[in-house]
């Protein structure tokens, strides 16, 4: 007979030990809950890193593409020996480089990662959880053999280096990601596709800016600078309008929606524009030197464009018209019109005139009068002769008198007094509710042969001034800056 053995007798179990057990517990609890989490957001770690195709035949073999981005109507591309068209619209000139990015996404595509081999739905891995019902977008290929494939889109996959979103094949259980790339451009709207001329706009041919709307601003230019006439008149920073004119030039659209005729303007807020804006090109001659050093030139007529704003897009973008045609563009490029603030493009510092751009200087404080009538005359070396620079350009020295004497004054003395004034700069802001009120204790006025700019200084407090320029006061300055400039004026 064979022998039972007896059982082991338990050791007893110390404290740390069960410690350690019950730590085990929580951290295994812990991490179910954890799981659960990343489930219900759709961040899950790939199960396997093989390589698969989630569409693996060449483009050629490709009939047609129907695509259905989310909460747009779905449209079919159809290929022939040109390329592919669009069904239905089949004499309508494509874009080429949206056709050719999704040729590219059509042919071979490779999965990043393959993240289930199957989505069980008992385990709480629905295709809700990963943006794939609703899809984001479904792309139905037909083939030229009869096979179709379905390729549906979901979420973004989060916290890859590489851009991904998730991604299924209907019928297929796995649940693949595949590069942002090959899916963005399935989320384009039919419109997205059509062909159509950017602007092209040289804004250094423009003379006037006018919006109008929920924005009012014009902007006029002059030899001097850019000056605002409207919503007051007000001389213009140098460095905010070359911003401005720099996305004047880089003005870029995303679709091409339609004739402004044949579309319903209100479905894009057009029938009643926020902003409208009218840039304005006077007749100039423009010249140039042609690649074999021929210099030539040719004559540009005056032009106006217009601009209107609509409404935004869901996303960041917004509708506008152009010229008459419709379009949508991204409101990083164009939306700045509908923020654009009057008040921060002036310019800060008021006396920007070079010397060799005034005609007269006028000073009026108290019982100081000064008047200073400016003019440049050709500069004369050693020799009695010319003087010009390397190039052949005559050089001019300045010359100035006190208005009603003939004897010219020490040119230099005022040179560097004009340098004082040229330092004029604003120390604050005035309260916006502020008016001008009393009399000025100052005036400087500066004359040349295209503007007049007039610069008084009322009291404020008892420490500072208002600065109005031309009639228009933003900015306070301290007193002691205007006493300055009349005790050391020549």
């Amino acid at each position: 007979m064979e022998k039972v053995p007896r059982k082991k007798a338990r050791r007893p179990v110390s404290k740390k030990t069960v410690f350690i057990l019950l730590l085990c517990a929580c951290l295994a609890a812990g991490g179910a809950v954890l799981l659960e989490r990343s489930i219900s957001h759709g961040t899950l770690t790939p199960q396997t890193n093989e390589e698969t195709l989630v569409l693996a035949r060449p483009l050629e073999d490709v009939r047609s593409v129907t695509i259905t981005p989310k909460d747009s109507a779905a449209y079919t591309l159809v290929q022939g020996d040109g390329g592919f068209a669009l069904e239905g619209r089949e004499n309508e000139k494509l874009r080429d480089s949206v056709i050719r990015e999704i040729s590219l996404s059509l042919g071979e595509v490779p999965a990043e990662a393959v993240v289930l081999k199957e989505l069980k739905q008992s385990q709480g891995l629905t295709p809700a959880a990963f943006g794939l019902e609703p899809a984001k977008a479904r792309v139905e290929i037909t083939y030229l053999d009869g096979e179709k494939k379905e390729l549906v889109l979901g979420d973004a996959a989060p916290g890859q280096e590489t851009p991904q979103r998730y991604c299924m094949l209907a019928g297929d259980p796995k649940l693949y990601t595949i590069i942002e790339s090959d899916a963005e451009v399935f989320f384009h709207e039919m419109e997205y596709l059509l062909d159509f001329s950017q602007p092209s706009l040289d804004s250094s041919l423009l003379d006037r800016i006018e919006v109008s709307g929920a924005v009012v601003w014009t902007a006029a230019y002059t030899p001097s600078g850019w000056q605002m006439t409207a919503p007051f008149p007000y001389p213009l920073s140098i460095q905010r309008m070359d911003a401005i004119l720099s996305r004047i030039d880089y003005m870029g659209f995303e679709a091409y929606l339609g004739e402004g005729e044949t579309v319903n303007l209100s479905d894009y807020g057009l029938d009643e524009p926020e902003v409208t804006v009218r840039l304005a090109q006077a007749a100039t001659v423009i010249s140039g030197e042609t690649e074999e050093g021929e210099q030539v030139s040719f004559p540009v007529a005056e032009r106006e464009y217009l601009l209107q704003l609509g409404r935004n897009t869901d996303e960041s973008g917004l509708y506008l018209m152009w010229e008459g045609k419709v379009y949508k563009a991204s409101e990083f490029l164009l939306g700045f019109w509908k923020t654009l603030d009057p008040k921060e493009l002036v310019l800060t510092t008021p006396i920007n005139f070079q010397v060799n751009n005034l005609d007269q200087v006028c000073l009026m404080s108290g019982n100081v009068s000064k008047a200073y009538e400016i003019r440049m005359v050709e500069s004369i070396t050693e020799n009695n002769q010319i003087a010009a620079d390397e190039y052949g350009q005559t050089l001019y020295d300045l010359a100035v008198c006190r208005a009603g004497e003939s004897e010219d004054m020490d040119a230099e003395a005022f040179a560097g007094w004009y340098t004082k004034l040229a330092a004029l700069s604003g120390d604050g802001k005035l309260p916006e509710d502020f008016t001008l009120s009393g009399e000025s204790r100052g005036t400087i006025t500066l004359i040349n042969s295209h503007l007049t700019r007039t610069i008084d200084f009322y009291p404020f407090d008892a420490l500072h001034d208002a600065l109005a320029v031309d009639g228009e006061a933003l900015f306070y300055v301290r007193k002691d800056w205007l006493d300055g400039i009349v005790a050391g004026a020549p």
